[in-house]
């Protein structure tokens, strides 16, 4: 099924998100199992043992990541990033994945809210989308 990808994602660096509009296809079995999910372009090299810059992701708004999940968060300071989640008691560590060495973000309670866009339940490689 097409699906108009909405923007981008860093996978890098804490930056501002990007608009970037075009059309990605995704199997319908997916689309059925998670029917408010959007696609984003990744961006950056943060989770590159996983999922490759500028493979589309697709991000589910209704699914809680859970510990290890790849999720798609905001920062207070209203900046997008991907990254694995690991919850704790006080604290939330979004790691990277990445075959460079990489800075985790730590949030405990005392810091600003963490907002969860959603979680990557589907990805496609950059060289499938030509």
């Amino acid at each position: 099924m097409p699906l108009l990808t909405l923007g981008r994602v860093h996978a890098g660096a804490l930056t501002d998100e990007e608009e970037a509009e075009h059309r990605v296809e995704v199997p319908a079995s997916v689309c059925s199992r998670h029917p408010r999910a959007f696609a984003l372009v990744v961006e950056g090299n943060c989770m590159d043992r996983v999922i490759p810059e500028g493979a589309h992701v697709l991000v589910d708004p209704d699914r809680e990541p859970s510990n290890g999940s790849i999720a798609v968060v905001e920062t207070e300071a209203y900046q997008a990033v991907m990254r694995r989640w690991y919850r704790g008691s006080s604290t939330l560590m979004l790691t990277a994945d990445s075959h460079e060495e990489q800075e985790d973000l730590v949030f405990s309670m005392e810091d600003g809210p963490v907002r969860v866009i959603g979680t990557v339940v589907w990805w496609q490689a950059p060289e499938e989308m030509e």
